[in-house]
């Protein structure tokens, strides 16, 4: 039997007692023959887009030991069950119970600015924009007409100009 790590994504009306989550992982390790060896409630988040018509969601960390020719089965409960939107299972060789605890950690994330904008205090977010004057080249205005002189020209070696006129 292998060691494996599984991120659950429950249905939030149905994870509201969080019994019934339990008891839902633990139907399926059954019929997968799994021994669950480490489960916790991660945290409920709102999702990046729907699933399943639901925009928010419960996620549930399980390490457990299973065969690994169960695994797909696992899957396919977990996916045909009504109330998991989601699951995802890696192989977790060299987890120890420290390391459990602390990836079942609930994780802060704290905003590096002073504001809820990055931290400049103007709305504009964490994007320098900087000095943008020369940076765009000159403008059209700034142009000169074609053919204008733009001062003398450096000296030495000078050729005689050819005369052209009709003498």
């Amino acid at each position: 039997m292998n060691l494996y790590e599984a991120m659950f994504l429950f249905d939030p009306t149905f994870a509201v007692s969080f019994e019934n989550c339990e008891a839902e992982i633990k139907r399926i390790m059954d019929r997968a023959e799994g021994e669950t060896v480490f489960l916790r409630k991660w945290e409920e988040r709102r999702l990046a887009y729907k699933l399943k018509g639901r925009k928010r969601g419960v996620y549930v960390l399980v390490y457990f030991n299973a065969p690994a020719g169960k695994i797909t089965g696992l899957e396919r409960d977990a996916m045909l069950s009504e109330n998991i939107l989601r699951v995802l299972v890696l192989r977790a060789d060299g987890m120890t119970p420290e390391l459990m605890e602390k990836a079942a950690a609930p994780r802060v994330v704290e905003p590096e600015g002073g504001d809820e904008y990055g931290g400049r205090g103007d709305g504009r977010g964490d994007r320098d924009r900087g000095d943008r004057g020369d940076r765009r080249g000159p403008r059209s205005f700034d142009r000169e007409p074609v053919g204008a002189s733009r001062g003398p020209r450096p000296s030495g070696g000078e050729e005689p100009v050819p005369d052209v006129s009709n003498e």
